[in-house]
């Protein structure tokens, strides 16, 4: 049977009741077309979309920002939707609108297959700098990273974590005695990365807010994050004297793991500054193996280690081995570089130090 045509126009090329002009006149897929706005970064890939800017390649930024211009009518049902290309200038100060065919692919409730309907879609885009790329160049903080005790693996560690956060700059890096200040341009990365660096390496961890500012556009005030964070002095491997107990450290994160070398158990404590003393490690030779012995590094005499737990599997006569040392107590560990004591006029310092970063940090 031949179909019947359009009632409304008289096309003989229908789907199913009307045809496809004749639908889209009386249900469009899209019952509003808003103006898409976006603004870019003429030097990173950066864009704000509302409120926020985002990392997001420009082809991704377009569709997205396109795609909540359309609003769909509730008796289609929608199969995809494709926009055509949109070659935007990517000037500084440039503010222009470009149209941007958008194709939706779908069926409304009367129609007995899918068929297509064109929009033309203003697009708004403005090209800019981002704050990001704005502040470059310029001595513009939010906050201060403090570190103190600073060893190599934290400052990579840091940095490393810059790397992958292109959203925060390092404005300076001020050296201290015993670590470095880092002044970062976008505050909500301090406490972020100072618990990270906490769990990682352990310590004492302090923050706090200041006030320094004041936004008329926004209405509110401006704070500066500071994050002051003491990375004990010892690590795993070290041996420690604490309350009269000598432990040989087995890992810091929150807490410090330790085995108590004078009863063999297992401890975790936390990293209270000024409450521990790390040994100095010597290097010395065996002197018999049995039993265990070896040249005490001050006065030369064979003696057995107080406690011989961590010492290398295989030892033999004259072979080098290290050992923590306080006074007349020997523990044999494994081989390592000599440490010596923290002077006690670094000390004197970096407690002097420490007690004048205090007006910028609180406990948390």
């Amino acid at each position: 049977m031949k179909p019947l045509p359009c009632p409304r126009c008289g096309s003989p090329e229908t789907l199913g009741t009307f045809c496809a002009d004749c639908l889209r006149e009386l249900h469009p897929f899209v019952k509003t077309v808003k103006p898409a706005k976006l603004t870019l970064c003429v030097k990173c890939d950066q864009v704000k979309a509302h409120s926020d800017w985002k990392e997001m390649p420009q082809i991704d930024a377009v569709v997205k920002a396109l795609s909540e211009a359309l609003v769909f009518s509730n008796d289609v049902e929608i199969s995809s939707v494709e926009f055509g290309e949109a070659d935007l200038e990517r000037k500084p100060g440039i503010k222009k609108t470009a149209q941007i065919i958008a194709v939706v692919t779908g069926r409304h409730q009367e129609a007995n297959k899918d068929y297509e309907e064109d929009y033309d879609v203003p697009l708004q885009y403005e090209v800019t700098l981002c704050p990001r790329c704005s502040k470059k160049g310029t001595s513009y903080y939010e906050g201060i990273l403090q570190i103190r005790h600073q060893t190599p693996a934290v400052r990579d560690a840091i940095h490393e974590y810059l790397r992958q956060h292109k959203n925060v700059r390092l404005a300076k890096e001020v050296p201290v005695a015993t670590g470095s200040d880092y002044y970062l341009s976008d505050q909500r990365t301090i406490s972020p990365l100072a618990k990270l660096l906490h769990g990682q390496f352990g310590g004492e961890l302090k923050t706090s807010a200041q006030h320094f500012s004041y936004d008329h556009a926004a209405g509110k005030n401006l704070y500066r994050v500071n994050a002051y964070l003491e990375i004990p002095e010892f690590t795993k491997g070290d041996v420690i004297k604490r309350e009269d107990s000598y432990f040989y450290i087995l890992g810091v994160s929150h807490k410090v793991k330790a085995e108590n070398l004078m009863t063999g158990q297992q401890e975790s404590f936390p990293y209270e500054q000024g409450t521990t003393q790390r040994l100095p490690i010597r290097t010395t030779q065996v002197s018999s193996i049995d039993p265990v012995e070896v040249l005490h590094p001050a006065s030369y005499q064979s003696v057995v280690p107080t406690n011989s737990k961590y010492a290398p599997a295989e030892l033999d006569v004259d072979d080098e081995v290290s050992v923590a040392v306080d006074g007349e107590y020997l523990f044999l560990i494994p081989h390592t570089k000599e440490k010596e004591v923290i002077a006690h006029k670094r000390k004197r310092h970096s407690q002097k130090r420490k007690t004048k970063d205090d007006d910028l940090v609180t406990d948390d």
